[in-house]
């Protein structure tokens, strides 16, 4: 089992180890597991999912510098285990939570926490209090694409069904009860079950009392703290140096 912010023992995950950022001023700010360990689906020979969440110098931003709004995904074993690792740039999972798209939201809070931190636990108690409406367009269209999947040769069959009944009742709770809920899909769903919860999912929406969109000026603002914060540390480097 992957450690939840460092509750239960786990692999031991070092950063640096997990993935290389591609330059020494991108500060990391958290990671986190998700995939099948988030939802407690992993099997022995299950990858272990990462994405750590960094930010790029804002001083970099002012110069009207490129900035590496993700970095792509790195796959790599250690002890028998692959680590399935990618990185997202704290502007660009802004971006996205904006939107309310439902990887930003696992991403940011997802309940194992490898490398935990206060910036991690704010935006967590930040998206909990912004659940919205818009995140149904982002879970349909997840759900549509795991049910498409079964369709395909695979060697786990039901996979498909399984993974996307855990993503429409993710969606069920949070568009009824403001919540957000990992609970795992531990049997092979059929067709009909996989059907008629797609049809409770669109009646969650319609009957939804959330906001239809998150409060961007609350996670704009957010973001503009940590970008302040990181120009303050970088300027104290420079004094010290």
């Amino acid at each position: 089992m992957i450690a939840n912010n460092g509750s239960n023992k786990g692999p031991e995950i070092r950063a640096p180890e997990a993935l290389s950022i591609s330059k020494p001023d991108m500060r990391m700010l958290f990671m986190t597991c998700v995939g099948s360990h988030m939802w407690h689906m992993e099997s022995k020979d299950s990858d272990v999912d990462l994405v750590v969440i960094y930010i790029a110098p804002t001083k970099s931003i002012l110069r009207g510098e490129k900035i590496s709004a993700t970095i792509s995904q790195r796959m790599e074993e250690k002890n028998g285990v692959i680590y399935d690792t990618l990185g997202w740039e704290i502007g660009h999972l802004i971006d996205q939570l904006v939107k309310g798209n439902v990887n930003a939201i696992w991403n940011a809070a997802s309940p194992l926490v490898l490398l935990p931190s206060s910036v991690q636990e704010k935006l967590k108690a930040l998206i909990e209090a912004n659940l919205c409406r818009e995140t149904y367009r982002s879970i349909l269209g997840m759900a549509e694409s795991q049910i498409q999947s079964e369709k395909k040769p695979v060697k786990n069959a039901g996979k498909g069904y399984r993974t996307a009944l855990r993503t429409i009742n993710f969606g069920i709770e949070l568009l009824t009860n403001g919540r957000l809920c990992f609970e795992p899909v531990l049997h092979i769903p059929e067709v009909s079950e996989v059907a008629e919860k797609m049809r409770r999912l669109e009646e969650a929406y319609e009957a939804s009392a959330l906001p239809d969109l998150p409060d961007e000026d609350a996670f704009r603002n957010f973001l503009l703290r940590l970008r302040l914060e990181d120009l303050e540390k970088d300027k104290e480097r420079s004094e010290r140096q």
